[in-house]
């Protein structure tokens, strides 16, 4: 299963038409292709972070979507957490996943010996 997203915006070609000429498409940065989740996800993130910045009231659309990134993420390290419990292979990496996926939830306590992980 390939990652690469033809980009809708300009059907791939990478090029936008404008009143002086084409010019790369905003959208895919002139690659014709979307980029994958992450860097997209990124980006926007940035964008709004730099609205946020400049004073401007960030947009509805832009909130509810960072909500459903922040619960998507939030799950997916509540299932890491689990299976790091159910996990009994390696005491250290089990210890060690419990400790990064909690570093972003905060769903348990940690003293400053358990820290030394």
């Amino acid at each position: 299963m390939s990652d690469v997203t033809k980009c809708q915006s300009c059907l791939g070609s990478g090029e936008m038409p404008t009143d002086f000429g084409l010019v790369d498409c905003p959208d895919c940065g002139g690659a014709g292709s979307l980029p994958t989740k992450a860097v997209l996800t990124e980006w926007r993130t940035r964008d709004i972070e730099r609205a946020i910045v400049a004073g401007k009231t960030p947009d509805a659309l832009d909130v509810r979507w960072l909500i459903a990134e922040l619960r998507l993420a939030r799950s997916a390290l509540t299932e890491v957490i689990t299976l790091a419990d159910d996990a009994t292979d390696s005491e250290s990496m089990t210890v060690r996943i419990r400790f990064a996926a909690n570093r972003a939830l905060g769903l348990y306590e940690v003293s400053s010996d358990e820290n030394a992980h």
